[in-house]
């Protein structure tokens, strides 16, 4: 009998994590953008109609992500696993939507000042091929409960980095604005890391494949956006 409670309490308290890191990536995707609209370093008007669209698509990532946690939490898993194909079908938008959104960032002189043109380039697209994958990977792992919903809280941090980009002086970091942005993201990952070690008695193996992806991703700008290649091909772009 104390087995049995004792599961049940574990699957509450994981339940209750879950949704509370749901909160948190929603607050900081709302707050980061929202904060610096309100602080006026963007002119709403001005935005081009498909980086609108770009945003309003992960706006509606994030509320359905949070959505999502918080029926898993009133055990509403008939409705959970529904709008999970939803979500899968948004993710197929996302992904090719966001590397466009990022290649005619480029085309149009939108790079934000602290990046290279380069590493702009390469970053968005390798944003969106992490949350792919690792949202892939949650959608096949679907019946594993355990593997499916920390993928899946991965994969939303994996492209969380422009949040984090309105939230952190990024033009005070100069050369390290998008590595400190991406440290951010493992550090939420991390803070999920604690909690399950701290429920389970050890991380599972899921976070660490997360981790992998996202600092891997981390690796990749650097290597890449600062080839000979990718910027010619930001200055191509750029120059129509």
């Amino acid at each position: 009998m104390a087995t049995a409670i004792g599961a049940v309490e574990r699957q509450a308290r994981e339940r209750r994590i879950f949704t509370g890191m749901a909160a948190l990536v929603a607050v900081t995707v709302v707050g980061g953008f929202g904060s610096f609209a309100l602080r006026g370093y963007v002119d709403v008007a001005t935005v081009p109609w498909w980086v609108h669209v770009h945003a309003l698509s992960l706006l509606a990532w994030t509320l359905l992500f949070l959505a999502q946690a918080l029926l898993v939490a009133q055990r509403r898993t008939d409705l959970h696993r529904q709008l999970g194909w939803v979500a899968a079908g948004l993710a197929c938008f996302l992904i090719p939507w966001g590397i466009a959104t990022s290649i005619l960032a480029v085309q149009m002189g939108r790079v934000p000042p602290f990046f290279p043109p380069g590493i702009f380039l390469v970053l968005g697209p390798l944003d969106m091929l992490a949350f792919g994958a690792l949202t892939l990977a949650a959608i096949l792992l679907r019946r594993r409960s355990d593997w499916h919903k920390r993928l899946i809280l991965c994969g939303t941090i994996a492209m969380m980095e422009p949040a984090f980009g309105r939230i952190l002086p990024m033009p005070l970091l100069g050369p390290w604005a998008g590595a400190c942005a991406t440290l951010m993201q493992l550090l939420y990952v991390g803070i999920a890391m604690r909690a399950d070690a701290g429920l389970r008695g050890a991380v599972h193996p899921a976070y660490r494949w997360g981790l992998a992806v996202i600092a891997g991703r981390l690796l990749l700008v650097e290597l890449l956006g600062r080839t000979a290649i990718m910027s010619g091909a930001a200055a191509a772009l750029a120059s129509g």
